[in-house]
């Protein structure tokens, strides 16, 4: 019996040695950059889940040193996902790279015009000594458009240099969860609701009551939306050998612009998706993306896309659903195009898929090893006509 007794107290004392060892307030299941598996704690510790030996310092990378040893309050995140500190330092330091592109590209633009406004002042100068008439009045009308546009890009310069400035001062000074958690209460809040009219202004609506909405086709009480067909096809071969077979063909996904860069791209939008789905022979479906970046530089601004990151469907009808990444995703650079790619395929659930097909959607969050981006989306039926060729 005292024997027994020994054997508790002993086997009490490992329970509690073993307790002091693995912490479980606050601990995170993540995987570091090389597959491996590892806890990570409040206090910015990690160990191995395998064998719980603790990583030294120097080994941790982005998903190993994830959390403060400071205690802030974050504002919650939709969908299930909240950022950490590391987070949003991560997202700063990418809206302050593509400030300082922005701002580099807006004063080689004013630097541009600064020299074409000074080299037809030149050749105004020499057609009036020559006594050209008819070259004089045609400089002189484009000089006059030039300084247009060279006050229009130093005003650009400007406001770019301002913007570059704000995101450094976020990044230097440490502010960037403040920075995030004023973004999400202003997303909570909403637009401003607009002033109530006074009596003077509903006489005057009343007497010219407002032009009907022209949408181009007459009418629209009454008329059916006529939607597209769904893009299913049988005709596309599996991308590599075994693999899922594609059942629709590519189709825009969305597209997005950071404010910053959206004056020095001429029309073109900076991030491009096209979205795709497929099936395997054992019936498991999936949705690919490929992100398109319209510049390299996305390589150390954006990272990668690790495996089992998110990418968070948010719904029109206000739920949310969680896709994960089969595989690890690197950007491939397209030197012809100049462009960057991002092929990443997401494991989709035969309940995904359903609820899917049967709503509409908002707008969608990619958890980007920089941290997580939000993107609207205007084509609201598109992964709905893509689950209809599962």
């Amino acid at each position: 019996m005292q024997s027994v007794d020994k054997l508790g107290v002993v086997i009490l004392v490992l329970l509690f040695w073993a307790g002091t060892q693995v912490q479980c307030a606050g601990q995170e299941l993540r995987t570091n950059s090389a597959g491996e598996k590892i806890i990570v704690y409040p206090d910015g510790s990690a160990r191995y889940f395998n064998d719980l030996t603790l990583i030294d310092e120097q080994q941790k990378d982005s998903a190993g040193a994830a959390y403060p040893v400071v205690k802030v309050v974050i504002e919650p995140l939709s969908g299930g996902v909240d950022p950490t500190i590391a987070d949003l330092k991560a997202i700063a330091e990418r809206k302050l790279q593509l400030a300082r592109e922005a701002e580099t590209l807006a004063r080689a633009r004013a630097t541009a015009a600064l020299n074409n406004r000074v080299a037809l002042e030149r050749d105004l100068e020499a057609a009036r000594l020559a006594g050209r008439a008819e070259e004089v009045a045609a400089l002189q009308r484009r000089l006059q458009l030039t300084r247009q546009v060279e006050a229009d890009a130093l005003n650009e310069r400007t406001a770019a240099e301002q913007r570059a400035a704000s995101a450094n001062v976020v990044v230097a000074e440490g502010r960037y969860v403040d920075a995030y958690n004023e973004a999400r209460r202003k997303e909570r809040e909403g637009p401003a609701a607009p002033k109530p009219a006074n009596r003077t202004e509903k006489d005057l609506k009343m007497l010219f009551p407002a032009a009907p909405v022209f949408s181009g086709f007459g009418e629209a009480a009454g008329r059916i939306p006529v939607s597209e067909p769904p893009p299913c096809t049988n005709n596309l071969p599996a991308q590599r050998m075994g693999g899922p077979r594609p059942v629709t063909y590519p189709t825009l996904f969305f597209t997005h612009t950071d404010e910053n860069l959206r004056p020095f791209l001429d029309g073109k939008e900076y991030l491009r998706a096209t979205a795709w789905t497929s099936r395997d022979d054992r019936g498991d479906r999936y949705l690919h993306v490929r992100y398109t970046f319209a510049n390299p530089n996305v390589l150390t601004s954006y990272g990668y896309l690790a495996q089992n990151s998110s990418l968070s469907l948010h719904l029109l009808n206000g739920r949310h659903l969680s896709l994960q990444a089969a595989r690890e995703a690197v950007g491939i650079i397209d030197h012809g195009r100049r462009e960057v790619n991002y092929d990443v395929t997401y494991l989709l659930p035969r309940g995904a898929a359903a609820e899917l097909r049967n709503q509409a959607l908002d707008y969608v969050r990619v958890f980007w090893s920089s941290g997580f981006e939000q993107y609207e989306v205007y084509q609201v039926e598109v992964l709905r006509q893509l689950m209809e060729c599962l």
